[in-house]
């Protein structure tokens, strides 16, 4: 049986949409979404591949669900789904 394919070092491999990362490709696809939208489809595969290269660049070295951490962080406590034991991100200062 000579099966050839991509085998995960580990079961915590995170998952991949062509050669990304999934978020990675999820900002790829949102913004050539927009552009096909705006009538420009080479600009928004051109700034969609741009925005996901830079996006892979910022969470180099970093935890895998980056982009999970940075949304509870960066948008309004109200849009993020949050789960009971953990804390509103606005709050900032806990004491003791």
């Amino acid at each position: 049986m000579d099966e050839t394919g991509y085998i995960p070092k580990s079961l915590e491999a995170q998952e991949r949409f062509l050669w990304w990362d999934f978020d990675q490709a999820i900002v790829f696809l949102l913004v050539l979404g927009t552009g096909v939208i705006a009538g420009s489809l080479f600009a928004g595969m051109l700034c969609g591949a741009l925005l996901a290269w830079q996006y892979g660049r910022i969470k180099t070295g970093k935890h895998p669900k980056f982009a999970l951490h940075a949304l509870y962080w960066w948008l309004p406590s109200g849009l993020v789904v949050r789960v009971r034991a953990t804390p509103a991100s606005h709050h900032r200062f806990f004491l003791g």
